[in-house]
């Protein structure tokens, strides 16, 4: 486990909910530690110095002392302004939160998860395709958390993936050729899956392929509860429409 942080170190709010009284447990990902549970006592309290600092996607610094699974927060800093998300992005942020609370250990510190989490936000912050953001941080997510996605050669005979030809993605194994994998997986374009391995996603044609393939690939890590954020996601879609 982890003991107690002698510096600062950066992370970002991923979840929190109220404890007793006046404080907070809050879920962290952090840049040197990984994701981590902390008690924030008296956060909620009106005195507080923390008050409004541990909001979701708000970067931060923080302190901590203690070991075990759920820590003591000792010291908080701002790192910069939190995420402003309009309408559905602000669901899609969410729904990256609740992934990697899925996906990842806690004080199992993985940069990379940390990074991928970073650029989501401000890829959702910004102006460019919410679809592509999301495809992206699932696919780097997959990775960096030890579940990679074959992309681009054949499971059976390790051939590189043709963009004219229609795959079969087996969970277990990886793409094969179309007619030549019986049983569960997802059908998907070889234009997809090396639009993908490029991290190339500038045709949003693409996306009703790769949702389905990245979907079936998480789905094994989420558990049996419901994403809160997809109904979230839904009911945002429906006030816009």
């Amino acid at each position: 486990m982890t003991a107690a942080a002698t510096e600062l170190v950066p992370a970002y709010v991923l979840h929190r909910y109220p404890y007793r009284d006046t404080s907070l447990i809050v879920e962290l990902l952090s840049l040197s530690q990984g994701r981590l549970g902390v008690v924030a006592r008296g956060a909620r309290s009106p005195k507080s110095l923390w008050r409004g600092l541990l909001e979701p996607f708000q970067p931060v610094l923080v302190g901590w002392r203690g070991r075990g699974d759920l820590l003591t927060l000792t010291g908080l800093e701002p790192a910069g302004k939190a995420v402003s998300l309009p309408g559905v992005r602000l669901a899609s942020a969410f729904y990256c939160s609740e992934l990697v609370l899925r996906l990842t250990r806690r004080h199992d510190p993985v940069p990379a998860v940390f990074s991928a989490f970073s650029t989501v936000l401000d890829q959702l912050a910004g102006d460019g395709p919410e679809w592509s953001a999301l495809r992206l941080f699932e696919k780097r997510l997959l990775e960096a958390s030890g579940y990679g996605v074959q992309l681009e050669f054949t499971a059976d005979d390790v051939s590189p993936i043709r963009a004219e030809q229609d795959y079969r993605y087996l969970d277990d194994a990886g793409p094969m050729p179309s007619g030549t994998a019986p049983g569960p997986g997802v059908t998907i374009s070889g234009r997809a899956l090396r639009a993908l391995a490029a991290e190339q996603l500038d045709d949003e044609r693409l996306n009703p392929e790769l949702q389905r393939l990245l979907g079936q690939l998480l789905k094994p890590h989420l558990g049996d509860k419901p994403l809160e954020s997809r109904g979230m996601y839904k009911a945002l879609s429906r006030s816009r429409g």
